[in-house]
């Protein structure tokens, strides 16, 4: 069984400095990751974080995808096998840096998330 130890939302938008300092001040949250092209601001002491995506056509289009954060302990092919098992399908796989692993999964009635 996967367990989910965070959620991870990605919204667009137009400059990440500044969207980085909206949800710093108003929410309370912390810079977690930066570089080029997300800022993920998160709840002090948790994975749970708002990635900003810089992507200035799509800022205001709402929420882009949602990630599940896996404990970082579980096998990740133990993890794709069981979502396979139960009906699921992996739809892409990458990294976001070394160590950082990602894949794009579908549900059985073929809803996207990211874990």
């Amino acid at each position: 069984m996967a367990k989910i130890n965070a959620l991870q939302f990605i919204l667009p938008v137009k400059n990440l400095d500044s969207a980085a300092k909206f949800y710093c001040d108003v929410f309370d949250l912390e810079e977690m990751f930066r570089n080029e092209s997300i800022v993920f601001v998160g709840i002090p002491g948790t994975e749970s974080a708002v990635g900003l995506l810089l992507e200035p056509k799509e800022a205001g289009s709402g929420l882009r995808h949602v990630g599940l954060h896996v404990d970082h302990d579980l096998d990740r092919a133990d993890v794709l096998a069981a979502i396979k098992q139960a009906g699921g399908s992996v739809v892409e796989e990458g990294e976001h840096g070394p160590g950082l692993p990602w894949a794009r999964i579908a549900d059985p009635d073929g809803n996207v998330l990211e874990i």
